[in-house]
């Protein structure tokens, strides 16, 4: 039974949540080229003015910084509304918002009416997030052990319904978020190798990678359960650890059949318990932190698409992490770049969906895993690992992490940016130039490695979906990297520009600019000064330094928020991809002749 103070808590973090995602909301929408607000006064400071009108007689008004990259960045807080010739009023809905928007967003009641479901049930989770953010101000959180503090960071930053989670309920949230500091023991399965795809240490039978699951008892244990419950799998049966959600909900009744046939036998619960990263999907070992990562499948409509596990990306994310890593390693220029590869992974695919041509691809990626190497196994003595979304991080007062680093590093916030795109841009982009290999390097896959608060190296990690590579490369003949899929030059540049440049540091400069003084024209023109400096030391590659140009006056828009305002989002045979907005005019163009 809820108290009246535990009542107005929930109230006063429900209207933060809510205050963070309207700001949020009108800024992406803005960057999206889908709301058009209008700048009516400026300050030295840089923050400004606004208002915004729309249709069916409605208006905004609010106090934002505008940004180099388009948009802008509304203060959470500053937003007031007006209906018809009323008063201007305080607001706090995002949802309010896109009703009011509805006829600039140019979409159907219906698909509207899914997305505010996804909003819904983004904001229940935000306001948790406020709760686990409350008491803890920056230094705190920057203080945090790397699991602790990922599960206190926002969600994605340019998804309006940055934590949809569509499938879950109120108990789920609490049972299985990061967000909520969940812990979950893994249940598992023994299934009749022929029912399965496997890839690295997971062939022949991955008893290896089971043991970074169960210490030597819970192994004998489990061990012990297989020769009781499935005597006809012992000494060939495959054990895959499932998500229990995922279990309960989907395994348990889509794969009956093949459990009434004894081809795939559940054995319960075992094993080390494990927290969810900020990706959700992927688990890290609690109990034993060199133990390594998990990935499963997670049927949940969640930002962008159904979280499950495609087959081929199981199949062959082992090789192509194995690849990586040894092409990184003969390279001088990578020294501090890291690469955490897949140790192995087993996927089943469902008999009857599979048979499908077109099925939905949630229904053909519910049951796998992978097991990736921890960052903690790649740590030196003195360095941690923050995920790169952490750089866009504040506490609740609005005061960013990265301000206790920059003043932890002992080095002026210049000088720690320059580092931060040595060990970042950098080698992102000679992987681009010199390899012909694009990481999608947004915020969750990027771990950034510091010491004393300084950067000193980079993470790469989940290659199977976020690595392509040039159409123009070849590779060696049986490289998995032949593999990846090729993409022309022009939009494989966008896996540094638009995830890294456009979904990390287009957050970072307003936060830089606030709290550390530095104009965001002053970091971009840091940012093309590295570049320049980089393409100056290696002449050699002239010829990829035109054909991926970070300098050309415009770039593609790739509009996240636009695809969601599609009918049937998410329910085809392929994911969906983003759509285009107006071209981007590219504020590091200004910089080209800078050195």
């Amino acid at each position: 039974m809820l108290t009246e103070a535990d009542k107005l808590q929930w109230r006063q973090t429900w209207a933060i949540a809510s205050a963070r995602r309207l700001a949020q909301a009108i800024g992406e929408l803005s960057f999206e080229c889908l709301l058009d607000p209008r700048r009516v006064s400026s300050s030295k400071s840089g923050v400004g003015d606004y208002e915004l009108h729309l249709a069916y007689a409605v208006s905004y008004r609010f106090r934002a910084r505008p940004s180099a990259w388009g948009g802008v960045h509304v203060e959470v807080g500053s937003v007031e509304r007006r209906a018809g010739s009323g008063p201007f009023e305080p607001v706090d809905s995002p949802t309010q918002l896109l009703l009011d928007a509805r006829r600039e967003l140019g979409t159907t009641a219906e698909v509207l009416a899914g997305w505010f479901e996804e909003i819904h049930t983004s904001l229940v989770a935000e306001a948790i997030q406020c709760d686990a953010l409350r008491g803890l101000d920056a230094p705190a959180l920057a203080s945090l052990d790397t699991l602790d503090l990922e599960q206190r960071l926002d969600g994605h930053p340019k998804l309006i319904a940055h934590r949809g989670r569509v499938g879950w309920g109120l108990e789920d949230l609490h049972a299985h978020a990061p967000e909520s500091g969940a812990r979950v023991r893994l249940h598992w399965l023994v299934v009749d190798p022929d029912l399965t795809l496997r890839s690295g240490a997971a062939e022949p039978d991955g008893s290896a990678l089971v043991d970074h699951c169960c210490d030597a008892n819970e192994r004998a244990r489990l061990d012990a359960c297989v020769a009781a419950r499935a005597p006809e799998l012992v000494g060939r049966g495959v054990l895959v650890p499932v998500h229990p959600w995922q279990w309960q909900r989907w395994i348990g009744p889509q794969f009956a059949r093949e459990f009434g046939q004894g081809r795939i036998v559940s054995l319960g619960q075992f094993g080390d318990h494990y927290a969810p990263r900020l990706s959700i999907r992927t688990l890290a070992n609690v109990d034993r932190r060199t133990a390594a990562d998990l990935k499963l499948s997670l049927t949940i409509l969640n930002t962008s698409c159904w979280r499950g596990l495609p087959g081929q990306h199981v199949v062959r994310g082992g090789a192509i992490g194995a690849a990586l890593r040894e092409r990184v390693a003969a390279d001088p220029a990578l020294a501090n770049v890291r690469v955490l590869a897949d140790l192995g992974g087993v996927h089943v695919p469902h008999p009857a969906f599979e048979a499908l041509e077109h099925a939905p691809y949630r229904l053909r990626e519910m049951l796998g895993v992978i097991w990736r190497t921890s960052a903690a196994t790649r740590l030196e003595p003195g360095e941690v690992e923050v995920p790169a979304a952490a750089l866009q991080q504040c506490d609740l007062a609005g005061v960013p992490l990265l301000a206790t680093w920059v003043q932890r590093s002992g080095v002026t916030a210049l000088d720690w940016l320059a580092s931060l795109f040595e060990h970042t841009a950098v080698p992102l982009y000679h992987l681009l130039c010199a390899h012909g290999l694009g990481a999608i390097a947004h915020g969750q896959n990027l771990g950034l490695i510091l010491r004393e608060g300084l950067p000193v190296g980079l993470f790469l990690r989940d290659f199977h979906g976020d690595l392509r590579r040039s159409e123009r490369v070849t590779f060696a003949p049986g490289s998995a990297l032949a593999g990846l899929s090729a993409l022309p030059d022009e939009q494989l540049l966008h896996d540094l520009y638009t995830g890294y440049f456009v979904s990390v540091l287009r957050f970072v400069a307003p936060l830089v600019e606030r709290s550390l003084g530095v104009p965001e024209p002053t970091l971009l023109a840091l940012l093309g000064r590295t570049l320049r400096g980089y393409q100056a030391a290696h002449p050699q590659l002239r010829d990829a330094f035109a054909r991926f140009d970070p300098f050309q006056p415009e770039m593609a828009r790739i509009c996240l928020n636009r695809s969601r305002l599609r009918s049937g989002h998410g329910g085809g045979a392929q994911r969906p991809v983003p759509e285009l907005g107006p071209p981007l005019c590219n504020p590091l163009a200004e910089f080209e002749d800078e050195t």
